[in-house]
């Protein structure tokens, strides 16, 4: 995954180019996809402090992955109606750096779950 993240870093920025607003969207897509499927990686198994997120034995399971994936999935439903709807560099721009945020947001809850116990 994070392959994937760095591969299509590389491919943006190696455009002649100045990559448009929907490229450095796109990425950002991808950059926040990766995130948080690293951060239900770090996450499987261990006592989760979020209770919309537990399972009824308190741990991050499938039922608290799919919660993330549902919201994740919207998130990025809302972006496309909204970018379909005002296609413009400024728009692409602003979603991106949103995504890029929460994309080093939960990278950094991902990178503190790998070093808590199970």
């Amino acid at each position: 995954m994070l392959l994937c993240l760095v591969w299509s870093t590389f491919m943006l920025s190696a455009q002649d180019h100045p990559p448009s607003g929907k490229k450095l969207w796109k990425v950002s897509l991808v950059s926040l996809a990766t995130a948080n499927a690293l951060d239900i990686s770090s996450s499987w198994g261990k006592h989760e402090l979020n209770p919309a997120l537990a399972n009824p034995s308190g741990r991050f399971g499938a039922q608290g992955a799919l919660i993330k994936l549902g919201l994740q999935g919207s998130l990025f439903g809302v972006e496309y109606l909204i970018t379909r709807g005002h296609p413009t560099r400024k728009v692409y721009r602003a979603l991106s750096v949103i995504n890029f945020g929460a994309a080093a947001t939960v990278g950094s809850v991902a990178v503190r779950n790998y070093g808590m116990p199970r």
